[in-house]
């Protein structure tokens, strides 16, 4: 077997496995309902993710020593939130977030 060939199906048996990932949830939630415990824990899950986001992309590691505040996005971050509280609309606080930041990086 060629190169060629052992490239070409690791990219297919990636891809199937990923598309499987996706598919088989709806497949089987289709004929079965999730007890509401569950439902409500996993409504906490987008909320989690984007906190960890926002949190991670606070501070600046430094290997050996404790994590700095990055300036920039924590300025940065004070409108998007008013925004998001103001709007609940994640494409206005993409918006703000980004527009303020562009703003410091032009001032700073």
């Amino acid at each position: 077997m060629s190169s060629f060939e052992y490239s070409l199906l690791v990219v297919i048996g990636c891809g199937l496995v990923t598309w499987l990932c996706r598919v088989i949830p709806f497949i089987l939630l289709k004929k079965w309902q999730l007890p509401a415990i569950v439902l409500e824990f996993l409504s906490f899950v987008p909320v989690s993710i984007m906190a960890a986001l926002v949190i991670s992309n606070l501070f600046t590691q430094h290997l050996g020593h404790l994590p700095s505040l990055n300036v920039p996005y924590t300025i940065a971050t004070v409108p998007a939130v008013i925004a998001a509280v103001v709007t609940r609309s994640l494409l206005a606080v993409a918006v703000v977030g980004i527009v303020a930041l562009a703003i410091i990086r032009v001032i700073m």
